[in-house]
């Protein structure tokens, strides 16, 4: 019987040790990659320690069944333990609320207000900025700044006690920019949500707890009060939340589950919520530009003739179904602003839409 069991023992330490490689030699797959990062690609060789580096990082990024023990190992760690396997990446705050953590990235100056500008640095940006103005209205393009919250500005209550510890001024950085076009009588038109966002979290909720983006509801408003506080610019009139079919649906995945290697799982939950638009008898179509990751939306019964040009990062997305309504030609384009794409495409207005760790 003490013979059996140790065979059994080690036939399942072979089994265990081989599979890896197995899988590796016969390129088999049981599960996706969920991390938000592209893997190491096989690299070109060459006879040099630059090689044997790069080789190293393809196979740890590589090796057979490695999505699976990370899911696996992920999974008893998150859902067991309510623990994150990336802790300097994503957080576990109140309420089953994630936060998006990243040590050594931007989104760590922003939310502990380490991020704060100089008086000088303050100055050469915003004058940055009135010059661009100055030039784009020299063509007849009028331009409007828009910068939207993180999700930690507007549910600070739930960030864990260890993220609130880290914060080191009550004024942020989108705070001093607020605060120095308005004593500057600057005509940029700069529109922040803040505040509306703060009121209407009363009523709705406003962000995902597994992700770090808004819910459709969140960018709801956002679109309604940028809409309201540039209708002197746009002419648009926005739509109400009357004019929308709300449905909820849930869901067991966001890209904060992701960062901690799980694409999805039933342990963590939340419901949605989907706007559609009624009655819509707009003809919206949608075309890949040149830019990478670039999106055009071609409004062939809006009443203007207007071409906008929103440079923007992912906070936008949510706002494409809502912005794309009300114009004749709208291009999403993935970078900060660029003057050579301004020429190429020659809008008639240019907005930029960055959530506020990346202003």
């Amino acid at each position: 019987m003490k013979g059996t069991i140790q065979n059994i023992f080690i036939g399942l330490t072979l089994m265990t040790l081989s599979a890896p490689a197995l899988f590796t030699f016969l390129d088999l797959k049981l599960a996706d990659n969920c991390e938000k990062r592209k893997l190491n690609h096989f690299p070109d060789f060459s006879f040099s320690e630059k090689y044997i580096t790069d080789f190293e990082s393809y196979f740890d990024d590589n090796f057979g069944l490695r999505n699976s023990l990370i899911s696996w190992g992920s999974s008893i760690k998150v859902n067991l333990f309510k623990s994150s396997v990336h802790p300097q990446n994503v957080k576990f705050g109140k309420s089953g609320w994630l936060f998006y953590n990243k040590i050594d990235g931007a989104i760590f100056n922003s939310y502990t207000h380490q991020n704060l500008l100089t008086k000088k640095e303050l100055d050469s940006l915003i004058e940055v900025w009135e010059n661009r103005k100055i030039n784009l209205e020299s063509k007849s393009i009028k331009y409007i700044m828009a910068v939207w919250p993180d999700k930690s500005t507007i549910y600070p209550e739930y960030l864990p006690l260890i993220m609130q510890a880290q914060i080191i001024d009550t004024i942020s950085k989108t705070d001093q920019v607020l605060n120095f076009l308005h004593s500057s009588k600057s005509s940029i038109p700069f529109i922040a949500v803040r505040n509306k966002l703060m009121e209407e979290k009363k009523k709705n909720k406003l962000y995902r707890r597994l992700d770090t983006h808004w819910n459709q509801i969140g960018a709801f408003y956002s679109y309604h009060y940028f809409m309201e506080e540039t209708s002197d610019i746009l002419g648009v009139v926005p739509y109400n939340l009357e004019d929308f079919t709300i449905t909820y649906h849930d869901e067991s995945k966001g890209d904060l589950l992701s960062m901690l290697g799980i694409c999805e799982t039933n342990s963590f939950s939340e419901t949605n919520p989907t706007l559609q638009l009624h009655d819509n008898n707009l003809t919206t179509t949608k075309s890949q530009g040149k830019y990478q990751n670039s999106l055009i939306f071609k409004n062939e019964k809006c009443d203007n003739r207007l071409k906008v040009l929103v440079f923007r990062d992912s906070f936008t997305d949510a706002l494409i179904p809502f912005f794309k309504n009300h114009f004749y030609e709208t291009h999403f384009v993935w970078f900060d602003y660029q003057n050579h794409i301004v020429e190429a495409i020659q809008p008639d207005i240019v907005i930029t839409s960055f959530v506020e760790r990346n202003i």
